[in-house]
């Protein structure tokens, strides 16, 4: 049982923590290489973790270089939520795929749009692996 417990937790732990380093390496790459283009927030979905405060985030419109209208969001868990009202930002995009993106929010400049959730994500995995390095040494 000891054994089954750690291997469960240490491949979710281990899983997690690979996933996001993967994620962040390729979201820097795309800040460093993305085109920017001005865009605008047209939508802000909640994210709600409880009783914390309510965070969202964005759903964007903007124009690529080849002048068509591209509606995206960078999706619940690729950047940082905004809490701010909807208006304009920094939409940086791939152009071979333009709805891969991720928002540039004037109070959140650079990489922390992508920093936090790889710090959230990787903690959450390595305590994940901890945990279940803890119950193995309890339950052997």
């Amino acid at each position: 049982m000891p054994y089954l417990v750690l291997t469960i937790m240490a491949s979710l732990g281990l899983a997690g923590m690979a996933y996001a380093v993967v994620r962040f390496w390729r979201d820097l790459g795309l800040l460093r290489r993305g085109v920017r283009v001005p865009g605008e927030v047209v939508e802000l979905r909640p994210v709600t973790f409880g009783h914390g405060p309510r965070t969202y985030y964005p759903v964007v419109r903007y124009q690529t270089v080849d002048r068509s209208v591209v509606t995206a969001t960078p999706g619940r868990w690729r950047q940082t939520p905004l809490s701010t009202a909807p208006g304009p930002v920094t939409v940086v995009h791939e152009p071979s795929r333009p709805t891969r993106i991720l928002v540039e929010s004037p109070a959140l400049g650079g990489t922390s749009s992508v920093v936090v959730p790889f710090v959230s994500l990787f903690s959450v995995s390595a305590t994940v692996l901890a945990v279940g390095i803890v119950v193995f040494s309890v339950l052997s």
